[in-house]
């Protein structure tokens, strides 16, 4: 199964962001783990690593990468039509929009956050989840 992680969740493994009853980090790492053990094909695009810049070095998220199997990751550039698809799925919620277009495109079958309620005009879509529920 293949499962494709928004910007949050690799924010919250390596920010170790908390919340006030939960370990984001921990709960982020864990799914990664279940990538590492075959349980889920994860998905990243360059859309995830050109937001994820604009938080830490994007160096650390592809070292992160560089470290699982590569049968356990699929990387994928996004395309002028997948801009284009993402723009008209949601005239106010472009970024997340194109995460949805990019899943799709290859077949995922979680869409993992940490902000589902961000998610929710593309529930039909795809199926959005969060890490602890995976």
């Amino acid at each position: 199964m293949k499962i494709y992680c928004d910007t949050c969740i690799y924010r919250d493994v390596f920010e170790g962001r908390k919340g006030r009853w939960i370990d984001f980090g921990e709960v982020a790492l864990n799914v990664f783990r279940q990538v590492k053990s075959k349980e889920y094909t994860l998905i990243i695009s360059d859309w995830v690593i050109d937001e994820f810049k604009k938080y830490k070095d994007e160096k650390i998220l592809l070292e992160f990468i560089k470290k699982f199997e590569k049968d356990s990751v699929i990387i994928i550039e996004r395309t002028k039509e997948d801009e284009e698809e993402a723009r008209k799925l949601s005239k106010t919620n472009y970024p997340d929009a194109l995460h949805v277009v990019l899943a799709r495109k290859e077949n995922a079958i979680y869409l993992v956050t940490r902000n589902v309620n961000d998610f929710a005009e593309f529930k039909d879509l795809i199926e959005i989840t969060k890490p602890e529920l995976l």
